[in-house]
């Protein structure tokens, strides 16, 4: 829980205040609520960045773009969206790594936070159902149908930055996004409504893959956490050069943002470094055999990618750092 929120505490508090405490208490370090209507116009945005094909192979975003636009074709029965940010920021941590090494993303080295917030977030709807009994929910993280991002923005806690990952004023974009789709009306919070990235673009100029070549798109198929965690396969030589040392996700964006300057250490135990110097040593890991792969990645995100992903992405990351020796 981060040391600037108060524990759990309900006396003479309205509704809304009641739940966010019990979510600042569960350690999510904003709580925020949004209506369920359909998202407009990041639905449009949505519409055209499938349209260029900026998705990659990632096909099941087309498949579910009903849902995204359009939270209630997910769960007819909401009626207010809470949406959630917990920190995971490591101070110490560090996204350079020696040329024998790989790197892998900062959020993936701890426990896969799917089921660390999907466990909070029930936690939450039981302490809401405490208020409120008739309440019914449907909880959801990441790789679920819904636009996180924008509901986040609808929900009043950040704007989308040319990164196009969401930023909390004062505290940086090293947050997991989580929500809870409440049968409940509940009031809503003051959607952002100012954009605080200004003439910044130092995110653009750093990525490698130059997957941020116009300010708050992705292009996803050029983007190394896509290449190296959903892309199956060859992968374009150019783009080859460019994910640099990278075998799981990429941290570059947001490394460089000066809003993560504001970042605080994560209290939150379960995302604590689970993975010891040798599982970065490029020469120990193409050794590795599937059944390895799974034990020792075992209960963080990095199984994700799959074995033969992660060894595609190690045998290019060892001819990128070959290259630079």
């Amino acid at each position: 829980m981060d040391k600037d929120f108060p524990t759990l505490n309900t006396a003479g508090l309205p509704l809304t205040e009641k739940i966010r405490n019990a979510g600042y208490a569960l350690g999510f370090s904003e709580v925020r609520f949004c209506d369920a209507a359909p998202l407009t116009d990041a639905g449009k945005l949505l519409e055209s960045w499938l349209g260029n094909r900026f998705h990659g192979t990632m096909e099941w975003m087309a498949r579910t773009r009903r849902e995204r636009r359009d939270p209630k074709s997910y769960y007819p029965e909401a009626k207010t969206i809470i949406v959630t940010a917990y920190n995971y920021y490591r101070e110490n941590e560090t996204i350079e790594r020696p040329p024998t090494d790989g790197n892998i993303s900062i959020y993936a080295r701890g426990r896969d936070y799917h089921k660390v917030i999907r466990k909070k977030l029930k936690l939450l709807l039981k302490d809401i159902q405490q208020f409120l009994p008739a309440a019914q929910g449907r909880v959801c993280v990441d790789s679920f149908p819904l636009m996180e991002k924008p509901l986040a923005v609808k929900a009043g806690i950040g704007w989308i930055g040319k990164h196009t990952n969401l930023i909390i004023k004062q505290k940086g974009s090293y947050y997991f996004l989580g929500e809870l789709l409440l049968t409940e009306e509940l009031p809503p919070d003051p959607a952002m409504q100012t954009d605080h990235c200004g003439t910044c673009n130092r995110c653009q100029v750093a990525c490698p893959t130059d997957a941020l070549s116009t300010p708050y798109v992705l292009e996803a198929q050029k983007c190394i956490s896509y290449l190296t965690i959903e892309h199956d396969g060859d992968i374009d030589p150019q783009l080859e050069k460019g994910m640099e040392n990278w075998i799981f996700g990429c941290d570059i964006c947001q490394a460089v943002c000066p809003w993560n300057r504001f970042s605080t250490h994560t209290e939150e135990r379960d995302f604590d470094n689970r993975l010891p110097d040798h599982l970065f040593n490029l020469q120990q890991l193409a050794a590795m055999s599937e059944t390895e792969f799974n034990d020792r990645f075992a209960g963080t995100p990095v199984r994700r990618s799959g074995y033969e992903n992660f060894m595609r992405n190690i045998s290019i990351a060892r001819r990128n750092s070959a290259s630079e020796t």
